[in-house]
């Protein structure tokens, strides 16, 4: 009997078609959930919002009415910006994690599969509890040079000795953190999934950096010494690793679920809600939803208005007269602008009318000196 030969690239087509076809299928039955969902959904987006609006209110003690027909209106845009904003956040934190999902080699292996916690297989496998220490070892290794590079800038070794050793040294880390990541799956890798390694290495830096100002800020008042610092950079690289391995593990549940659309959505709603119950992250989060559309986008604003209008004396400046001191704009809201004098540690806040206003501009730079407090 004669058998008939096989078309391997129009199976391979076929296949590629039924698998594009899937995924439509699945975003198309994921949107008919969410709108046969749609009072719930609106609900818990207003009052979401309505807790971000809340802890904004009670950090900064600025008094915004609820009652405001114009702060009413805002709610659901707020929220839309909250997604935005917060999703822009996870991605810098957890894009590192993509090289998990690239291939090894010409098999088509890749680390994630066997980052999930399938039926019948034990919790913890030897490759899954190597993936997971070897990604804690990269993590750290960038974390100890991002804050080596502060030791040596906080003791003033600026010199061009210095910054080329700093360069050469950080050279050294990016390859140092593929080498950890090849060697999870003991098996030859090809040189794309190298370099794929180098560029996760060096977002992971980028990404460690970042949070790592955001820490040393927050901490501040309490460490002013980088040795003191290095408990609560312990505890940021820590989290980290968590966030970007449950991140990943969120994408591989995600590619098997039967509707990853609903389970994105629902997931990411209660990631809001929970940073919401915390007031400090809260209150930044809705801090920048509601200053960046009133200044247009300007952390520091210089406001100016005509020479006859009447204003507070308390942000005008006496140097420039029509101009403003250096004010953070906290929000606007019924022909108002609510302002604060940059940098101030008072909760006081001051009400500008719309109306009085006829520019606003970025704070020119402040001069180099000590005492410069606006």
């Amino acid at each position: 009997m004669e058998l008939e030969p096989v078309d391997v690239i129009d199976c391979e087509q076929k296949t590629q078609v039924a698998s594009t076809r899937n995924r439509y299928a699945q975003l198309s039955q994921g949107l008919l959930w969410l709108n046969e969902r749609a009072w719930p959904l609106g609900g818990s987006i207003l009052l979401i919002a309505g807790i971000y609006l809340f802890q904004y209110i009670q950090v900064e003690k600025i008094p915004l009415s609820i009652t405001s027909s114009a702060v009413v209106a805002a709610l659901p845009a707020m929220f839309a910006m909250l997604v935005f904003v917060i999703a822009m956040l996870g991605a810098l934190i957890v894009m590192p994690a993509f090289i998990i999902f690239h291939r090894l080699n010409d098999s088509g292996e890749r680390l994630s599969d066997h980052l999930s916690f399938d039926q019948g297989k034990s919790g913890l496998t030897p490759l899954r509890r190597r993936l997971m220490l070897h990604w804690l070892y990269g993590v750290l290794l960038l974390g100890g040079f991002v804050w080596l590079v502060g030791v040596h800038a906080s003791y003033g070794h600026t010199s061009g000795w210095w910054m080329l050793g700093m360069v050469a040294l950080g050279g050294l880390t990016l390859l140092g953190h593929a080498w950890i990541i090849t060697r999870v799956w003991k098996t030859s890798v090809s040189l794309e999934f190298w370099f794929a390694c180098v560029m996760s290495a060096l977002v992971q830096w980028i990404a460690i950096l970042n949070v790592t100002v955001v820490v040393a800020r927050s901490v501040s008042e309490y460490v002013d010494d980088v040795w003191l610092f290095i408990p609560f950079m312990f505890l940021e690289l820590v989290l980290l690793w968590l966030i970007q391995l449950g991140g990943a593990y969120f994408v591989v549940v995600m590619r098997r679920h039967e509707h990853p659309v609903a389970h994105a959505a629902l997931v990411a709603m209660v990631v809001i809600f929970v940073l919401g119950l915390i007031p400090q992250t809260s209150a930044k989060l809705a801090g920048v939803t509601l200053q960046l559309p009133s200044s247009g986008a300007r952390n520091c604003t210089v406001m100016t208005w005509a020479a006859s209008t009447q204003l507070l004396e308390a942000i005008n400046d006496p140097d420039n007269p029509g101009s403003s001191i250096r004010l953070r704009l906290l929000a606007e809201a019924d022909g108002m602008y609510i302002v604060r004098p940059w940098r101030a540690e008072a909760k006081a806040v001051q009400f500008v009318p719309r109306s009085s206003v006829t520019g606003i501009d970025e704070c020119a730079p402040e001069p180099k000196t000590d005492d410069a407090t606006r």
